[in-house]
C-alpha cells in the first residue's frame, strides 16, 4: 500500500480542505485540495513523477514481461547488495566450513574435504565474496576436471559449501543443483576380492591398525570410515558382537555385527581393553600393504563390497544387510557377483597363520 505522499484532512484559511504532503527529507512541496478526490489524484501524479525519475533512461517494458515494476528491481537490487555486504570471503568460508566440519568427520574425510574446497577457493578467488561466486564460475571450474567421478566428488563438496555459506547468510538462495548438473557416470562394477587375494591382504596386514581394520571391514562388513571412529569398547567379544552406535555409522543407525568365528581369530590377538582401534591416518601404510599383498592398484571398497557378495551366498540378502547396515535394495542391485558357495564358506574359514609377523603400534 502506497504511503506517499501523505494526504490528511485540515484547514487552510479557516476552511475545511484536504493537504497533500510531498516532501521528502525536507524537500519537495505541500498542496491543499478541496475535495479528497483531487487531493488523491495530485497524489497519485506525485507517485508516477517518483517513479519515472527512478527508472529515467531505462526501458521498463522488460521489468513489465516479468511483472516487475522498477521499485521491485530496486528492492530485489538493494536486498542483493546488502547481502553481498554480510557477505564472507571465500578464504574465510572455506576456513569456517573446514572447522565445523572436522569434530564430525573421520581424518581421511577431513584431509579430502579441505583439499577439494582449497582448489575450489584458488579457482574462484580466496578474496572473491561467496555471494559473488556465480555457477559460471562453480561449472568453468568443475568442467577443469576431466574424471566424472572425481567432478562430482567436488560438486557436492560445493554444495556443502554453499548449504553451511547459506545457513549462516552469506549467500542469498540455496544451491540450485540444476545450474551446476552432475555429470553422467557410469555405474561402477563392485570389485569382490578372491579367496587367495583375501588371504593376502590379510597376510600382509603386519601392521596392528591395518589389520584390525582390514578384518573388520572384511569379516563384519564394517565401512572404513564406521571402523575410523570405533573405539575397542565397541568390540564386544563377550557378548559376540560389534556395537556400531548411531554416532559411528554412516547412515546415523545403530546396529550390531556379528563377530564370526573367523574375526575373532584375527581380532583376539592385538585387541585392546579400550582406545580407539585406528590413530593415526594409514594411506600409506595401506599402500604398503596392498602392493605387497599384490592388489594395487586397490579397487575401492574391494574389502566391504567381499564382505557382502560371499555373506549373501550363505546368509541372503535380508540377513546380509542387517549385518551390513544397509538395504536389501542396494545389495539386489549392486551385489549380485558370481561367486560360489564353495568360495563363501573358503572365504569365510581364513585364519591367520601363527607364524605371521604383526607389527604393534609401539614398534612400527
Amino acid at each position: 500500500m502506497n504511503t506517499w505522499p501523505k494526504i490528511k484532512k485540515t484547514k487552510n484559511h479557516g476552511i475545511d480542505c484536504y493537504m497533500v504532503d510531498a516532501r521528502i527529507a525536507g524537500k519537495g512541496e505541500r498542496k491543499f485540495f478541496p475535495t479528497k478526490a483531487t487531493a488523491e489524484g495530485f497524489a497519485q501524479t506525485c507517485r508516477n513523477r517518483r517513479l519515472n525519475e527512478g527508472s529515467g533512461g531505462f526501458d521498463d517494458n522488460r521489468l513489465r514481461a516479468f511483472g516487475w515494476s522498477v521499485t521491485d528491481a530496486i528492492n530485489f537490487a538493494l536486498a542483493h547488495l546488502e547481502k553481498i555486504g554480510s557477505s564472507k570471503p571465500m578464504d574465510k568460508v572455506v576456513e569456517w566450513v573446514l572447522e565445523d566440519r572436522k569434530p564430525h568427520v573421520v581424518a581421511s574425510r577431513f584431509s579430502d574435504l579441505k583439499t577439494r574446497l582449497g582448489k575450489f577457493r584458488d579457482a574462484v578467488g580466496a578474496e572473491t565474496f561467496v555471494a559473488k561466486v556465480s555457477y559460471e564460475m562453480i561449472n568453468d571450474f568443475l568442467d577443469t576436471i576431466p574424471n566424472a567421478s572425481t567432478r562430482n566428488d567436488y560438486r557436492k563438496e560445493i554444495i556443502l559449501l554453499w548449504g553451511e555459506a547459506h545457513s549462516k547468510g552469506w549467500v542469498l538462495e540455496p544451491f540450485d543443483k540444476k545450474k551446476a548438473k552432475p555429470a553422467p557416470e557410469l555405474e561402477k562394477a563392485r570389485i569382490v576380492l578372491s579367496v587367495d587375494e583375501a588371504e593376502r591382504l590379510m597376510d600382509s596386514s603386519e601392521d596392528e591398525e591395518v589389520r584390525a581394520l582390514n578384518a573388520l571391514v572384511l569379516f563384519a562388513g564394517c565401512r572404513v570410515e564406521e571402523v575410523e571412529k570405533m573405539d575397542w569398547r565397541h568390540i564386544e567379544f563377550e557378548h559376540g558382537h560389534i556395537n556400531i552406535t548411531a554416532e559411528i555409522s554412516k547412515v546415523r543407525t545403530e546396529r550390531f555385527a556379528p563377530i564370526n568365528d573367523t574375526l575373532r581369530s584375527w581380532l583376539a590377538p592385538i585387541a585392546k581393553k579400550k582406545g580407539a582401534i585406528v590413530t593415526r591416518e594409514l594411506k600409506y601404510a595401506f599402500r604398503k600393504v596392498w602392493k605387497r599383498a599384490g592388489i594395487y592398484p586397490w579397487p575401492q571398497d574391494a574389502h566391504r563390497h567381499s564382505f557382502i557378495s560371499y555373506h549373501r551366498q550363505l546368509h541372503g540378502d535380508t540377513m546380509t544387510a542387517l549385518n551390513a547396515g544397509t538395504f536389501e535394495r542396494i545389495i539386489k542391485k549392486h551385489y549380485k557377483r558370481p561367486v560360489t558357495t564353495k568360495a563363501a564358506e573358503a572365504f569365510f574359514a581364513l585364519r591367520p597363520k601363527t607364524s605371521g609377523k604383526i607389527i604393534s603400534i609401539a614398534a612400527a
